[in-house]
């Protein structure tokens, strides 16, 4: 009976996994709300790039031109340019709006990204329902909240943690990544079918073609995926020959990069970008470009760029890499001869600069602490930790040895985006109601968590119409139309 009354419950629920089909009101709203946002996002920062934009375009570019051969590169992964070069060849951006066509292709990795944040969501409420706790003691919150919590911080993550003014991949592994996990949610209910495996390594070999830090991250999904199945009632031959056809289907995407790029570099490796940003950031060896050597014990530059003055410095670089800016077109190549090692000190401070960066991330807007305070307050007298199935541990577990991963080197707020997000809905997922709490307590506590982040991010949208009814010119296209008109053609080489 209690089980028939909940599911009645669901039914009535519109924002429930079962509700959600049969009254779509408040889900089609929140769809609303994202697609109006991220396109006056996206269009008051349509021409704000970083130095990596600029590689990934230019990449994308070469690609258009030349063929796919030019997107493999030992430090900018491929998946992302390739991308950006199907946009450039089928829409034939000027150079004058090849940002906004990038930023444009990040709206649409955005809302790809909230349809897996869906299907991640939806498995989190299922894997909840399936633990039964005594209601005399608690009750869970509704789905329905849930699911207004999921959307409210996703929306507030993509203004303060990643959201499409990024012109990099990190939008992409966001959107790779929910859906993963979601696949491990169906894995611990019992769905671990062989489709279901080959999805998880498909998954997978897209992200590592997306960035290389997902190669390492595939053995601990890998690791959760076999003993979720195996908690889940698969035998261990089971359990092992699914694990075996995701490897294979990882390896399918995988093996062709990392065959081409231990080609190019003349050894075996799957990227190098990680082992760049340990020397610099680990070893201090010299970030991002003209590294000439040095701090003792990282190694010497099999090609540095050459140094022609050293008051003030300055370097030439005209070849052999290509692009506008070759040093950071391919970092790989200049960084040839790097050689990252421990360090106990160097890595104490790397360790010591993260749990800082995790402490700005977590304080972005404040709107964190807020609903942090509102936890601490009622949760001697409305709230408990509830529990999830036995193993279900496991499918944040490569969430946190992302964390983990990150913090060994370098932590920026894309970077960790998706699996803090992950994260914190499954804590606020576990919360449970006191039965017989004070209703106006519970009525604050659910208005505090959900107007905290909900208005830091109306005062980032305010900011963003602002600046889309200023319309402030783009200096630097004023600046290149400025240098045509003093007879400076283009294609001149620049000091």
């Amino acid at each position: 009976m209690h089980q028939l009354r909940r599911s009645q419950a669901e039914q009535q629920d519109p924002l429930s996994p079962a509700g959600a089909l049969r009254k779509p009101y408040s889900r089609i709203f929140f769809w609303c709300v994202v697609l109006v946002l991220g396109v006056s996002n996206v269009w008051a920062h349509r021409n704000d790039v970083s130095p990596d934009s600029i590689s990934y375009i230019e990449i994308a570019r070469a690609t258009t031109r030349s063929g796919l051969h030019q997107v493999v590169n030992a430090y900018w992964s491929p998946l992302y340019p390739l991308l950006l070069s199907l946009v450039f060849r089928y829409l034939h951006p000027s150079a004058q709006w090849e940002f906004t066509a990038a930023h444009f292709l990040n709206f649409a990795v955005h809302v790809l990204s909230l349809a897996s944040f869906e299907l991640f969501l939806k498995e989190l409420i299922l894997q909840r329902q399936t633990v039964s706790q005594s209601p005399e003691k608690s009750l869970p919150v509704s789905p329905r909240t849930v699911w207004i919590w999921g959307y409210v911080f996703f929306l507030w993550a993509s203004y303060y943690w990643l959201g499409p003014v990024w012109v990099t991949p990190d939008l992409c592994i966001a959107a790779l990544l929910y859906l993963s996990t979601a696949l491990l949610f169906r894995i611990r209910r019992g769905r671990d079918s062989w489709l279901v495996f080959a999805g998880l390594g498909a998954l997978l070999g897209l992200g590592y073609l997306a960035k290389a830090a997902m190669f390492p991250l595939f053995f601990v999904f890998l690791f959760s995926a076999f003993w979720l199945s195996r908690t889940a009632g698969a035998c261990f031959c089971a359990a092992a020959l699914r694990v075996l056809l995701a490897v294979g289907v990882f390896a399918g995407f995988a093996v062709p990069l990392v065959l081409s790029l231990s080609a190019m570099k003349g050894r075996l490796t799957f990227g190098d970008a990680g082992r760049i940003s340990y020397a610099e950031f680990v070893n201090r060896a010299t970030r991002s470009v003209h590294w000439q050597g040095g701090p003792p014990g990282t190694g010497t530059p099999l090609h540095a760029t050459r140094k022609i003055f050293s008051a003030p410095a300055a370097y030439e670089f005209s070849s052999p890499v290509q692009g506008s800016y070759p040093p950071w077109y391919d970092p790989s190549y200049w960084y040839d001869g790097a050689r990252p090692h421990f360090s106990v000190r160097d890595q104490s401070w790397a360790l010591f600069r993260a749990s800082n960066m995790y402490l700005k991330i977590f304080s972005k807007s404040g709107a964190l602490w807020v609903v942090l305070a509102a936890v601490w307050i009622a949760r001697r007298k409305a709230l408990a930790w509830g529990k999830f199935a036995p193993g279900a541990w496991l499918v944040v577990l490569p969430s946190l040895a992302a964390l983990a991963m990150y913090s060994l080197v370098l932590v920026e707020f894309r970077y960790v985006a998706p699996f803090a997000l992950m994260l914190m809905l499954w804590m606020l997922a576990k919360m449970r109601f006191v039965t017989g709490a004070e209703p106006q307590m519970l009525k604050r506590f659910h208005l505090v968590v959900i107007l905290a982040p909900a208005l830091t991010v109306a005062g980032a949208v305010a900011r963003d119409l602002y600046d889309v009814i200023c319309n402030k010119p783009y200096e630097p296209w004023v600046v290149a139309q400025q240098l045509h008109a003093v007879d400076i053609p283009p294609g001149t080489d620049v000091g």
